[in-house]
Formats: structure tokens, C-alpha cells, sequence
């Protein structure tokens, strides 16, 4: 890894990318991918990663829990008993932070629909974009919650939303530059953008190396730190207000990357070291396994 790579950086164009890890798809095809780092945005991102169209192959995580089946093993229960706790979490914070308990949202990737659907039932009036037709359907079946495919976005009216979330979506996406455009047009005066993803800076990531769950090529597109996300956002008209660690993900990942390092009593261990970086980040908040931030839309003057 002595190389540089002279291809401008996808997300301030700037030259002599130097790499930064490498690391492999445990998941699913067992390939090897190369993490590169721009010295002047601090951006990490993942090298010649497939195309949007052919992504689909890669994306074949655990449908049985995406898809609200019965869990099994103890990570799937624990995985269930996590999403059920942070719904009701995710959506104190957007009221906490849209300072209002109701208006209109946009819910980007929003997978299955549970978030979507936790919001409805307190009132919001939701809109979900979701690119996968099985989850779309799901969610129809489910709920009864119509969501859109990304193209139909196009027909959204500017300044229609208070609130955009995306959680855990953002690292997947192949034009960040453009997602921010829309979304800056899409909110209303004031209105707040709040994005939830892995934090390459946490004390878990730092452990773990390039066995770091979260890392997830070629998945995952982007790989943010605070700063990095940050310097985007400010780019694209948004101001962060708030962020916080997701309290859960540091003994989730920790687990995940106990396994793909083979290791014995992988949940134990990956336990105690979520455990761990858990207790760091109460007082380090960059340190946090993932971070939710949340951006309020500048006005042109600001």
C-alpha cells in the first residue's frame, strides 16, 4: 500500500489519494477492496467499488432480520430486541430536534418501513424512498405504508419536508453531492437533515483494524468521521447543530468483528470490547462506534 492514487477525490476533487486500509467483504464475496484517504478533506473512501446497478449482488445481508422473520442465535434476538428500543429513541430525537411533534418527513432508505411506520403512529406524515422492491413490498404488506422508488423523488415539491432522516443509508450512496442538493431543496426554511452512520474514528474501529464490521466494502461507499461529514454538509448549505452516539452499535459491530476474525467466544469478547468503546464514547463522543448527526438547512444569507 505504497502507492498513490492521482484521480481526483470524489467529494472535494483534490489529487494523491494515499491508501488508508485494506479491507474484505466478509459477507459475501470475500473480495478485497482498498479504503483510500484525501489528505486535504480527510475523506475515506472505498476504491473502484461496483456500479449502483451491479451493488445488488453485493447487498445480500441477513433478510430474515431486514424482513421482521422470526430471529434466531443470539445476536438475532438481540439484534430485535435494539431496533425496537432505538424506534422510540430515533423518534424522540427527530421531535427533540424539529422542535415540533408533528409535520412532514422524509425518510431515505428507509429499508422495511418500521421507522416510517413508528413515525406515522405519532403522527408525521411520512414519505419513504426505498430502492429495493422486496423491502418496498414488505413494508406495504406490513403496514400498509406506500413507499416510492428513488427515481419518483424527482416529482417531490421543493420545500415540502421539516425533517430528512437517513439511518445508516448515507455511506451507500453513490452520488452524495447530488443527494444533498435535492435534499437542501426539499426542506423547508430551517428544516433539519439527520444522518446516522459509522464513525472510522471510534475506539472500535481503531481496535479492529480492517476487520472493523463497519467498514462493510463495497457496501458501504464512504467512510466518515466527524470532520469528513461535516466539511460535506457545510458544502451542500447545512449547519450542524447537534450529534450523538448510537448507544447500541459499539457491542453490535464488536461482535460482528469478532467473527470475522474467527476468534472463540466471539460474543463474549466482542461484548466487552463493545462494552468498552461504549464507556469511552460517554466521554469522548468522537469515539462513538456511530454517530447521528443532525443539519439545519442555512439560509442563502447565512
Amino acid at each position: 500500500m505504497n502507492y498513490q492514487d492521482f484521480r481526483p477525490c470524489p467529494l472535494c476533487g483534490a489529487s494523491g489519494q494515499i491508501p488508508y486500509a485494506n479491507c474484505t467483504d466478509f459477507t459475501v464475496s470475500k473480495e478485497s477492496y482498498t479504503l483510500m484517504r484525501c489528505p486535504s478533506c480527510g475523506m475515506v473512501y472505498t476504491l473502484d467499488p461496483p456500479s449502483q446497478e451491479d451493488m445488488c449482488r453485493y447487498d445480500k445481508l441477513n433478510l430474515k432480520l431486514k424482513l421482521g422473520d422470526a430471529p434466531t442465535g443470539v445476536v438475532g434476538r438481540l439484534y430485535y430486541r435494539v431496533r425496537s428500543h432505538m424506534l422510540g429513541k430515533k423518534a424522540r430525537l427527530v421531535e427533540s430536534q424539529a422542535y415540533r411533534t408533528s409535520g412532514s418527513l422524509l425518510n431515505y432508505g428507509a429499508k422495511t418501513g418500521f421507522f416510517s411506520h413508528r413515525m406515522e403512529r405519532r403522527g408525521w406524515k411520512v414519505t419513504s424512498v426505498e430502492r429495493y422492491h422486496e423491502e418496498r413490498q414488505f413494508s406495504l404488506e406490513m403496514f400498509h405504508h406506500r413507499m416510492i422508488d428513488v427515481p419518483e423523488m424527482d416529482s417531490l415539491h421543493a420545500g415540502t419536508f421539516d425533517v430528512i432522516t437517513m439511518w445508516h443509508v448515507f455511506e451507500h450512496c453513490h452520488h452524495p453531492h447530488e443527494l444533498l442538493d435535492r435534499f437542501y431543496e426539499l426542506l423547508r426554511p430551517g428544516g433539519i437533515l439527520i444522518i446516522a452512520c459509522p464513525n472510522i474514528r471510534s475506539t472500535d474501529a481503531m481496535f479492529y483494524g480492517p476487520y472493523w464490521a463497519a467498514y462493510d466494502v463495497p457496501r458501504h461507499l464512504w467512510h466518515f468521521d466527524t470532520n469528513s461529514i461535516c466539511k460535506l454538509a457545510h458544502r451542500h448549505g447545512f449547519t450542524l447543530m447537534h450529534h450523538e452516539v448510537m448507544p447500541f452499535d459499539s457491542f453490535y459491530i464488536s461482535i460482528l468483528s469478532e467473527r470475522h476474525m474467527r476468534h472463540r467466544l466471539a460474543f463474549i469478547r466482542g461484548m466487552i470490547h463493545g462494552l468498552y468503546s461504549w464507556c469511552v464514547s460517554l466521554t469522548r463522543r468522537s469515539r462513538g462506534s456511530s454517530l447521528v448527526y443532525v443539519f439545519r438547512k442555512r439560509q442563502q444569507t447565512e
